[in-house]
């Protein structure tokens, strides 16, 4: 292989490794998006104390993020007369990446109140089809996040942000500078106190 069919080589794997990031990136900052979308409150429901969302909202959810997806039940089976446990797959295609989850869930089979037999096999059946369903969406898609409290919001500095308060850094005297770089690295200046922190150290200067 000649030097210039070397170069052309390392190139393509530099762009194909750019690329690659920039994807990891947008796939990463959707999954931010979706999961700081707030849930609205006549969707979410209550029972035996936990909070759950609407099957209908989180399927027109997936439509709206996700609309290349599938759902496959690869397993079903009873736990004696007790319970219908389910085991679904949920597969989408992520910004052309095809991603998978499995989830599994079970519902309590209903008894009739003269224990003469069950009150609908099928109902159970899709509850707990349901459920299941609705736990995948949640890991693989991040919907509803703040119902289910898998929710992170990234509180973060901006590169503006950053940049004023290194600028503010720089006029400081090193043992003040270290401490508030330190401060700055560790994350404990975030958007929740960024406001307050310039305005005493840029207060403190005057």
């Amino acid at each position: 292989m000649g030097k210039m069919a070397e170069l052309d080589a390392a190139a393509q794997e530099l762009q194909l490794l750019d690329d690659g990031l920039s994807r990891q990136e947008s796939l990463s900052e959707k999954h931010q998006r979706v999961s700081e979308d707030p849930t609205p409150q006549d969707v979410v429901k209550s029972r035996n104390g936990f909070d759950y969302v609407d099957e209908g909202y989180m399927r027109w959810k997936l439509n709206q993020y996700y609309p290349i997806w599938t759902w496959e039940v690869i397993k079903y089976e009873t736990l004696g007369d007790k319970a219908i446990v389910v085991h679904g797959r949920l597969k989408i295609m992520d910004e052309g990446v095809p991603r998978s989850f499995d989830s599994v869930a079970a519902h309590r089979i209903a008894v009739s109140r003269n224990g003469s037999g069950y009150v609908d096999l099928g109902n159970d059946l899709k509850a707990a089809n349901s459920d299941a369903f609705k736990v995948a969406v949640n890991r693989l898609c991040n919907v509803a996040d703040d119902v289910y409290r898998k929710q992170y919001v990234d509180k973060s500095l901006g590169d503006v942000q950053v940049n004023n308060l290194m600028d503010v850094i720089a006029e400081m005297d090193k043992k003040e500078a270290d401490q508030v770089h330190k401060a700055l690295m560790s994350g404990k200046i975030n958007q929740d106190n960024y406001d307050k922190v310039m305005s005493k150290l840029t207060g403190s200067k005057k």
